[in-house]
């Protein structure tokens, strides 16, 4: 995803575009905003910026290998970690879901991913087989590209398993970002917390969204602000 496909949030472009480009991305980002903000969005436009081969100062160049495979979700460098249903299961598992639910609509909320997954009533968590997942993953070496991110949605989810990740996210390997995206970020774990650059997204003006009707939903303005 480039960030020219994120509505709005001309703001937070602007300071991560900056961020990377003077090479002083932290290794541990919090992306906090309301539902249908576009934080996630913005995460994906943020880890394809990261790993673009050529990026410009205002955007990924969205034509090369790294570009194409991220904007898939399969790029082997760019990872992702979301609630799931079941104890022994891992967000792995669930990838051509997660990656058919994003096509459908990058701005997915929580109970359509659970719905998407067949959660039916059961609530979704960040499990400990899915922790120690990430902390394998994460401590590989990168496949393709220089840097590797890993893109938690709703750490909220973590429970005290998420106590694992303290060292990782404290000490990571060289060039390895973590973006967490988070909805409530009062619920997250302190120790969790601590370790992480707040990044406060604010909601989506009604231009934005009108913008985004007529971009995606194909409505002219009039319909568009019915």
């Amino acid at each position: 995803m480039l960030f020219n496909d994120v509505l709005g949030q001309q703001a937070a472009k602007d300071s991560l575009r900056q961020m990377a480009m003077s090479d002083r991305v932290a290794h541990a980002l919090l992306f906090a905003g309301p539902g249908g903000s576009g934080s996630l969005s913005l995460a994906l436009a943020f880890a394809q910026y990261l790993l673009c081969a050529r990026p410009t100062p205002t955007d990924a160049c969205g034509q090369c290998p790294h570009c194409l495979k991220a904007a898939k979700l399969i790029h082997p460098d760019i990872h992702f970690s979301f609630p799931t249903i079941g104890t022994n299961v891992k967000s792995d598992h669930f990838l051509p879901q997660w990656r058919q639910a994003m096509a459908t609509n990058p701005y997915l909320s929580l109970n359509d991913w659970l719905q998407k997954i067949g959660a039916e009533n059961k609530q979704g968590n960040i499990n400990k087989e899915e922790c120690l997942n990430i902390i394998r993953k994460m401590s590989l070496k990168t496949f393709e590209s220089p840097r590797k991110v890993l893109i938690i949605w709703r750490p909220e989810f973590l429970g005290k398993e998420g106590n694992r990740l303290l060292k990782l996210i404290e000490e990571p390997p060289e060039n390895t970002h973590f973006i967490l995206v988070a909805e409530q970020p009062d619920q997250i774990l302190n120790t969790i917390l601590s370790r992480c650059q707040l990044f406060k997204i604010p909601a989506l003006t009604d231009s934005d969204i009108v913008a985004g009707l007529r971009q995606w939903k194909h409505l002219d303005e009039e319909k568009a602000l019915a």
